[in-house]
Protein backbone atom coordinates (compact mmCIF):
# COMPACT_ATOMS: atom_id res chain seq x y z
CA UNK A 1 0.00 0.00 0.00
CA UNK A 2 1.18 3.27 -0.34
CA UNK A 3 1.87 5.30 2.15
CA UNK A 4 0.57 8.15 0.05
CA UNK A 5 -2.48 7.08 -1.16
CA UNK A 6 -4.81 9.81 -1.51
CA UNK A 7 -7.57 10.28 1.19
CA UNK A 8 -5.34 7.96 3.75
CA UNK A 9 -4.64 10.04 6.86
CA UNK A 10 -1.27 10.41 8.51
CA UNK A 11 -0.70 12.15 11.59
CA UNK A 12 2.69 14.15 12.36
CA UNK A 13 2.77 11.81 15.24
CA UNK A 14 2.19 8.95 13.86
CA UNK A 15 5.39 9.69 11.51
CA UNK A 16 7.24 11.07 14.24
CA UNK A 17 7.11 7.83 16.34
CA UNK A 18 7.64 5.57 13.02
CA UNK A 19 10.58 7.23 12.44
CA UNK A 20 11.62 7.01 16.23
CA UNK A 21 10.88 3.21 16.45
CA UNK A 22 13.20 2.97 13.46
CA UNK A 23 15.74 4.54 14.89
CA UNK A 24 15.24 2.76 18.46
CA UNK A 25 15.48 -0.82 16.87
CA UNK A 26 18.48 0.39 14.51
CA UNK A 27 20.16 2.23 18.33
CA UNK A 28 19.73 -1.29 19.91
CA UNK A 29 20.68 -3.30 16.56
CA UNK A 30 17.50 -5.15 17.23
CA UNK A 31 17.01 -8.28 15.02
CA UNK A 32 14.94 -9.28 12.49
CA UNK A 33 12.17 -11.38 14.06
CA UNK A 34 12.30 -8.99 16.91
CA UNK A 35 8.77 -8.28 18.92
CA UNK A 36 8.56 -4.76 19.14
CA UNK A 37 5.72 -4.38 21.76
CA UNK A 38 3.20 -1.73 21.77
CA UNK A 39 3.42 -1.49 25.85
CA UNK A 40 6.93 -0.89 25.76
CA UNK A 41 7.59 1.45 22.86
CA UNK A 42 4.76 3.10 24.43
CA UNK A 43 6.47 3.68 27.91
CA UNK A 44 9.79 4.48 26.24
CA UNK A 45 8.45 7.19 24.41
CA UNK A 46 5.73 8.36 27.00
CA UNK A 47 2.60 8.32 24.87
CA UNK A 48 -0.31 5.76 24.51
CA UNK A 49 -0.47 2.54 22.70
CA UNK A 50 -2.88 3.93 20.31
CA UNK A 51 -0.69 6.22 18.41
CA UNK A 52 2.47 3.06 18.94
CA UNK A 53 -0.08 0.86 17.27
CA UNK A 54 -0.66 3.27 14.30
CA UNK A 55 3.39 3.72 14.04
CA UNK A 56 3.60 0.10 13.84
CA UNK A 57 0.52 0.09 11.40
CA UNK A 58 2.15 2.44 9.03
CA UNK A 59 5.66 0.51 9.37
CA UNK A 60 3.91 -2.87 8.25
CA UNK A 61 2.80 -1.28 5.00
CA UNK A 62 6.25 -0.46 4.74
CA UNK A 63 7.17 -3.62 4.59
CA UNK A 64 9.84 -2.47 7.87
CA UNK A 65 7.17 -4.87 10.02
CA UNK A 66 5.58 -7.73 10.01
CA UNK A 67 1.74 -7.45 11.83
CA UNK A 68 0.90 -11.15 12.95
CA UNK A 69 -2.60 -11.99 13.79
CA UNK A 70 -2.99 -11.80 17.60
CA UNK A 71 0.66 -11.94 18.06
CA UNK A 72 1.53 -8.04 17.29
CA UNK A 73 4.59 -6.88 15.10
CA UNK A 74 7.65 -8.26 14.43
CA UNK A 75 10.60 -6.38 13.03
CA UNK A 76 11.22 -7.76 9.06
CA UNK A 77 14.74 -5.42 8.50
CA UNK A 78 18.06 -6.20 9.55
CA UNK A 79 19.61 -2.83 11.56
CA UNK A 80 21.76 -2.51 8.51
CA UNK A 81 18.70 -1.36 6.44
CA UNK A 82 16.72 0.77 8.99
CA UNK A 83 18.83 3.82 8.15
CA UNK A 84 16.91 3.53 4.58
CA UNK A 85 13.73 2.13 6.22
CA UNK A 86 13.43 5.53 7.88
CA UNK A 87 14.34 7.72 4.92
CA UNK A 88 11.79 5.91 3.09
CA UNK A 89 9.07 6.86 5.46
CA UNK A 90 6.70 10.21 3.84
CA UNK A 91 6.66 13.49 5.36
CA UNK A 92 3.61 15.15 6.29
CA UNK A 93 3.01 18.72 5.79
CA UNK A 94 2.29 19.26 9.31
CA UNK A 95 5.71 18.65 10.46
CA UNK A 96 6.83 21.12 7.88
CA UNK A 97 4.79 23.97 9.71
CA UNK A 98 5.41 22.68 13.26
CA UNK A 99 9.54 23.26 11.50
CA UNK A 100 8.06 26.82 10.32
CA UNK A 101 6.49 27.85 13.84
CA UNK A 102 9.56 27.25 15.78
CA UNK A 103 11.47 29.00 13.15
CA UNK A 104 9.48 31.92 13.28
CA UNK A 105 9.08 32.19 17.21
CA UNK A 106 12.79 31.98 17.86
CA UNK A 107 13.56 35.06 15.17
CA UNK A 108 10.61 36.90 17.04
CA UNK A 109 8.20 37.11 14.36
CA UNK A 110 5.07 35.24 16.25
CA UNK A 111 3.97 36.64 19.43
CA UNK A 112 3.26 34.43 22.51
CA UNK A 113 -0.39 34.12 22.09
CA UNK A 114 -1.24 32.18 18.85
CA UNK A 115 -4.39 33.09 17.25
CA UNK A 116 -5.77 30.35 14.97
CA UNK A 117 -7.25 32.25 12.29
CA UNK A 118 -3.62 34.29 11.79
CA UNK A 119 -1.96 30.56 11.64
CA UNK A 120 -4.06 29.29 9.12
CA UNK A 121 -3.34 32.27 6.60
CA UNK A 122 0.13 32.41 7.43
CA UNK A 123 1.59 28.90 6.79
CA UNK A 124 -1.50 28.28 4.49
CA UNK A 125 -2.94 25.11 6.16
CA UNK A 126 -6.49 23.94 7.11
CA UNK A 127 -8.04 24.31 10.74
CA UNK A 128 -8.27 20.69 11.17
CA UNK A 129 -4.47 20.14 10.02
CA UNK A 130 -3.56 22.99 12.41
CA UNK A 131 -5.37 21.45 15.29
CA UNK A 132 -2.72 18.78 14.91
CA UNK A 133 0.11 20.74 14.85
CA UNK A 134 -0.92 22.70 18.05
CA UNK A 135 -2.12 19.20 19.64
CA UNK A 136 1.72 17.70 18.73
CA UNK A 137 3.76 21.49 19.65
CA UNK A 138 1.47 20.81 23.14
CA UNK A 139 2.07 17.22 23.54
CA UNK A 140 6.43 18.15 23.12
CA UNK A 141 5.31 20.75 25.62
CA UNK A 142 6.09 23.70 23.56
CA UNK A 143 2.98 25.62 23.56
CA UNK A 144 -0.01 25.27 26.40
CA UNK A 145 -3.72 26.43 26.36
CA UNK A 146 -5.08 29.95 27.88
CA UNK A 147 -7.23 29.77 30.35
CA UNK A 148 -11.01 29.95 27.93
CA UNK A 149 -9.37 29.96 24.77
CA UNK A 150 -6.50 30.04 22.42
CA UNK A 151 -2.52 28.56 23.22
CA UNK A 152 0.53 30.08 23.93
CA UNK A 153 3.92 29.37 24.32
CA UNK A 154 5.62 28.26 27.10
CA UNK A 155 8.26 30.35 28.73
CA UNK A 156 11.83 29.78 26.76
CA UNK A 157 14.98 31.38 26.87
CA UNK A 158 14.63 33.42 23.86
CA UNK A 159 17.34 36.56 25.08
CA UNK A 160 21.08 35.67 25.01
CA UNK A 161 21.50 37.23 28.73
CA UNK A 162 18.76 34.13 29.68
CA UNK A 163 20.42 31.83 28.01
CA UNK A 164 23.69 32.85 29.15
CA UNK A 165 22.42 32.96 32.59
CA UNK A 166 21.06 29.11 32.15
CA UNK A 167 24.46 27.71 31.25
CA UNK A 168 26.24 29.15 34.06
CA UNK A 169 23.40 27.66 36.07
CA UNK A 170 23.74 24.15 34.70
CA UNK A 171 27.54 24.54 35.29
CA UNK A 172 26.74 24.40 38.91
CA UNK A 173 24.15 21.67 39.34
CA UNK A 174 25.70 19.10 36.54
CA UNK A 175 28.98 19.44 37.61
CA UNK A 176 28.62 18.76 41.25
CA UNK A 177 26.01 16.71 40.04
CA UNK A 178 28.49 14.18 39.34
CA UNK A 179 30.42 14.71 42.36
CA UNK A 180 27.58 13.59 44.41
CA UNK A 181 28.23 11.23 47.00
CA UNK A 182 25.51 9.65 46.38
CA UNK A 183 25.80 9.61 41.72
CA UNK A 184 25.44 6.12 40.77
CA UNK A 185 25.46 4.46 37.33
CA UNK A 186 22.87 3.42 35.97
CA UNK A 187 24.46 1.15 33.17
CA UNK A 188 21.65 0.01 31.82
CA UNK A 189 20.68 3.93 30.82
CA UNK A 190 24.32 4.21 30.09
CA UNK A 191 24.56 1.65 26.93
CA UNK A 192 21.16 2.96 25.99
CA UNK A 193 22.52 6.46 25.99
CA UNK A 194 26.00 5.46 24.47
CA UNK A 195 24.31 3.57 21.87
CA UNK A 196 21.85 6.39 20.51
CA UNK A 197 25.01 8.88 20.59
CA UNK A 198 26.65 6.12 18.42
CA UNK A 199 23.98 5.85 16.08
CA UNK A 200 23.37 9.61 15.96
CA UNK A 201 27.06 9.95 14.62
CA UNK A 202 26.68 7.60 12.06
CA UNK A 203 23.80 8.99 10.96
CA UNK A 204 25.67 12.05 10.30
CA UNK A 205 26.57 11.95 6.44
CA UNK A 206 22.58 12.18 5.73
CA UNK A 207 21.18 15.87 6.87
CA UNK A 208 20.55 15.57 11.06
CA UNK A 209 17.24 15.81 12.27
CA UNK A 210 16.67 18.52 14.86
CA UNK A 211 14.07 16.85 17.11
CA UNK A 212 16.30 13.65 17.39
CA UNK A 213 19.58 15.47 18.59
CA UNK A 214 17.16 17.48 21.44
CA UNK A 215 16.09 14.38 22.47
CA UNK A 216 19.46 12.80 22.59
CA UNK A 217 21.00 15.60 23.94
CA UNK A 218 18.36 16.43 26.79
CA UNK A 219 18.52 12.54 27.70
CA UNK A 220 22.25 12.50 27.75
CA UNK A 221 22.08 15.58 30.54
CA UNK A 222 18.82 14.23 32.42
CA UNK A 223 20.08 10.87 32.94
CA UNK A 224 23.06 12.02 34.48
CA UNK A 225 21.31 14.14 37.14
CA UNK A 226 19.10 11.25 37.63
CA UNK A 227 22.42 9.37 38.34
CA UNK A 228 23.27 11.65 41.06
CA UNK A 229 20.56 10.62 43.66
CA UNK A 230 19.60 14.26 44.41
CA UNK A 231 15.73 14.78 43.82
CA UNK A 232 16.11 18.75 43.86
CA UNK A 233 19.27 18.55 40.92
CA UNK A 234 16.90 16.24 38.96
CA UNK A 235 14.15 18.29 39.13
CA UNK A 236 16.49 21.69 38.35
CA UNK A 237 17.50 20.20 35.17
CA UNK A 238 14.16 18.60 33.85
CA UNK A 239 13.07 22.44 34.47
CA UNK A 240 16.07 23.65 32.11
CA UNK A 241 15.24 20.84 29.56
CA UNK A 242 11.96 22.20 29.09
CA UNK A 243 13.44 25.97 29.13
CA UNK A 244 15.68 25.05 26.22
CA UNK A 245 13.50 22.93 24.22
CA UNK A 246 11.95 25.84 22.13
CA UNK A 247 14.98 27.97 21.61
CA UNK A 248 17.12 24.69 21.07
CA UNK A 249 14.75 22.73 19.19
CA UNK A 250 14.77 25.59 16.80
CA UNK A 251 18.74 26.39 16.85
CA UNK A 252 19.75 22.81 16.07
CA UNK A 253 18.47 22.89 12.81
CA UNK A 254 20.86 25.68 11.77
CA UNK A 255 24.04 23.59 13.29
CA UNK A 256 26.22 21.56 11.03
CA UNK A 257 27.66 17.67 11.06
CA UNK A 258 31.10 18.91 13.19
CA UNK A 259 29.28 20.98 15.24
CA UNK A 260 26.98 17.65 16.75
CA UNK A 261 29.68 15.51 15.99
CA UNK A 262 31.49 17.38 18.40
CA UNK A 263 28.66 17.47 21.02
CA UNK A 264 28.16 13.99 20.77
CA UNK A 265 32.22 13.43 21.22
CA UNK A 266 31.87 15.65 24.04
CA UNK A 267 29.31 13.32 26.06
CA UNK A 268 30.55 10.10 25.09
CA UNK A 269 33.99 11.05 26.69
CA UNK A 270 32.23 12.29 29.75
CA UNK A 271 30.37 9.00 30.46
CA UNK A 272 33.93 7.11 29.58
CA UNK A 273 35.59 9.26 32.77
CA UNK A 274 32.52 8.14 34.86
CA UNK A 275 32.34 4.56 33.45
CA UNK A 276 36.38 4.56 34.28
CA UNK A 277 36.04 5.92 37.79
CA UNK A 278 37.14 9.42 37.54
CA UNK A 279 34.35 11.64 38.29
CA UNK A 280 36.64 14.81 38.89
CA UNK A 281 37.82 14.47 35.28
CA UNK A 282 33.88 13.92 34.20
CA UNK A 283 33.02 17.43 36.20
CA UNK A 284 35.96 19.01 34.11
CA UNK A 285 35.00 17.57 30.94
CA UNK A 286 31.29 18.75 31.64
CA UNK A 287 32.08 22.34 32.61
CA UNK A 288 34.18 22.54 29.59
CA UNK A 289 31.43 21.26 27.47
CA UNK A 290 29.01 23.96 29.14
CA UNK A 291 31.10 26.71 28.52
CA UNK A 292 31.94 26.15 24.45
CA UNK A 293 30.14 29.04 22.31
CA UNK A 294 27.86 28.34 19.75
CA UNK A 295 27.00 24.43 20.11
CA UNK A 296 24.59 22.81 21.06
CA UNK A 297 25.32 21.87 24.98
Amino acid sequence: MNPDEPGKKRSSLHLSLARRIVALAAEQAWPAGYHLRETEIARTFEVSRTPVRAALGLLAEQGVVEARVNQGFFLVSEAADLAAAEQSLPAAREENVIHAILRDREAGHLPENLIETELQETYRIGPSALKKVLLQLAEDGLIKRRRGHGWSFVPSLSSSRAREESYRFRMIIECMGLLEPSFRIDQVQFDRCRAAHEAFIADLARPPAAERFFEINAGFHAMLSACSGNRFLQQAMENQNALRRLTEYADYGALDADALLKSCQEHLAILDALENGDPNWAAILMRQHLTRPMRPR
